[in-house]
């Protein structure tokens, strides 16, 4: 929270990584010491093959003894209701072990279980069984008679070995919780340190525990200067970090933008989501540095604002402009010589593309409130309308034009006609005369694809290529036509495509595909 602009949520984190605070390590991946520490170092040194023998071994050995004493009393002794009744604990405990010993030596995911599971049913037979000889020890020492002493000794050392069975699962399920918690750290560990974020933690105070490489890189510092410092060493003078921080303290998670300073006095922007309390007197921040899109957002509403006032011009002015001419033309046409009325003709019909071009201009700058592909029009109108003012402007050109009989309804507007005007005026402009046009229609089970073939000089393979490559028309490219650019960008306003190839034997090809519309294929 170095400096919001509405939020305090504003933070960084900063530890050293792997410091005494560490927020993430936390001794979940710290070596274990002592005795089970001695195991996971005997056990690393043996192949998992080996752990599992070994392991298996001991306890079924342990199981194997504290069976056979009790068989070897019964021998020697004979078979008797008292003797099976003393020795069927001790028996039971090694029939347990044997198969314990049994199982452990098949393969599973933890091969070290095999190991710890014989350190402590080892260790406890071997402690109880001393524990016991001491006592006895001491009351034969002080004259107490002791009967069968050795076997109390075996009853209470069997005793001890399934004790050391059952502390075994619990340090197997001890070890397998902190392997999977180093594990998890580990995972934590290296999302925090390769994350691109910039991810934070904070204690109470806002100052930074922790950091990862992207949150010095935001904030300009090494990581070893930047844990340590505060959320106001980063923020605006005009912020109000102390208010802040204690509603986000007191409050939940939080998303915000807010402006950060770096020591090298610039200013980034930077969106963060925090939470507090991840642990108690820890709070966790994600960083993100926005500025470019802030700036890119900045330019688009300038862009915008332009654009908007370049339309209120065109609409308000050179459009009302434009029409009050028509009407002068329509108006003193009466009065004007015979000989005089082509020129008047030349003079509504320029007039007229000035009124297409100014609306084409509209429709390109602004959105519209409904969308061009859910209109329809029968393509057969528009192009027999353009087809016509183009036999009205260029007579010396030869036009055919072969339509379906039928209805060919598409998805696109009244703006279609100007497609095919500035595709039909393409290609008798830019080609010496007489030229001959050819205007196709073919209908598909989905799309309609419109032909306007020329048989002029044809277009150099290279540019013909980039022609409509383009996913956006290219107003400043100094060939190919700007009336070009224009239908380029209405078709794909109509959701549809536009591209061009050589024409056979010569000239060129350029073809609209459209969209047929649903309800008039399902007729």
């Amino acid at each position: 929270m170095s400096g919001e602009h509405g939020g305090s949520d504003g933070m960084a984190v900063g530890t050293a990584v792997g410091s005494d605070d560490d927020f993430l390590g936390d001794r979940m991946g710290t070596a274990r010491t002592g005795l089970v520490g001695w195991i996971d170092t005997v056990g690393a040194r043996l192949p998992p093959v080996w752990r599992r023998r070994l392991g298996s071994g001991v306890v079924a050995g342990v199981g194997a003894l504290l069976v056979g004493t009790p068989l070897y009393h019964l021998l020697q002794h004979g078979v008797s209701v008292d003797a099976l009744v003393g020795d069927a604990l001790p028996l039971g405990f090694g029939i347990i072990l044997l198969g314990a010993g049994a199982w452990l030596g098949w393969p599973n995911d933890d091969d070290l279980a095999p190991l710890v599971t014989a350190f402590w049913v080892a260790v406890s037979l071997v402690v109880t069984s001393l524990v016991t000889l001491y006592f006895l020890t001491l009351h034969i020492a002080h004259g107490h008679t002791v009967e069968s002493a050795w076997f109390l000794v075996y009853d209470i050392g069997a005793t001890g070995a399934i004790a050391g069975l059952l502390i075994s699962r619990y340090d197997v399920r001890s070890r397998r919780r902190h392997r999977r918690l180093s594990e998890q750290e580990g995972r934590f560990r290296a999302v925090f340190e390769g994350t691109l974020d910039a991810l934070v933690v904070l204690d109470d105070e806002g100052r930074y525990l922790e950091a990862n490489p992207a949150a010095a890189e935001l904030f300009g510092l090494p990581r070893a200067e930047l844990i340590g410092k505060r959320i106001a060493d980063f923020a605006p003078d005009d912020l109000r970090v102390e208010t802040d921080w204690s509603q986000f303290l007191a409050g939940s998670s939080r998303r915000d933008e807010y402006e950060l300073v770096r020591p090298d006095g610039e200013t980034r922007t930077v969106a963060a989501a925090a939470t507090p309390n991840v642990r108690p007197g820890r709070h966790l921040a994600v960083l993100r540095d926005v500025t470019d899109r802030v700036e890119r957002e900045a330019d688009l509403d300038r862009e915008r604002a332009r654009v908007e006032f370049l339309n209120r011009l065109l609409r308000h002015n050179v459009l009302n402009g434009m029409n009050l001419v028509l009407a002068k033309i329509d108006a003193v046409e009466p009065s004007v010589p015979d000989e005089r009325h082509d020129d008047i003709e030349a003079a509504r019909h320029r007039g007229e593309e000035i009124v297409d071009l100014i609306q084409t201009a509209r429709r390109l700058a602004t959105d519209v409130e409904t969308a061009a592909t859910e209109q329809s029009v029968d393509v057969r109108d528009p192009l027999a309308d353009a087809v016509a003012s183009l036999r009205a402007t260029c007579p010396e050109a030869t036009v055919e034009c072969d339509t379906p009989d039928d209805p060919v309804v598409v998805h696109a507007d009244e703006m279609l006609e100007t497609v095919f005007d500035h595709l039909l005026t393409n290609a008798v402009q830019h080609n010496d005369p007489p030229v001959h046009v050819s205007v196709t229609v073919a209908v598909g089970s989905e799309m309609v694809t419109v032909t306007v073939a020329d048989d002029g000089d044809g277009i150099p393979a290279d540019r013909l290529a980039q022609l409509f490559a383009d996913d956006e028309f290219d107003h400043k490219r100094a060939w190919g036509g700007f009336g070009l650019s224009i239908a380029h960008a209405l078709v794909r306003e109509y959701d549809g495509r536009v591209w061009a190839e050589a024409n056979d034997p010569d000239g060129t090809a350029v073809h609209v595909e459209l969209r047929r519309d649903d309800d008039e294929r399902r007729h």
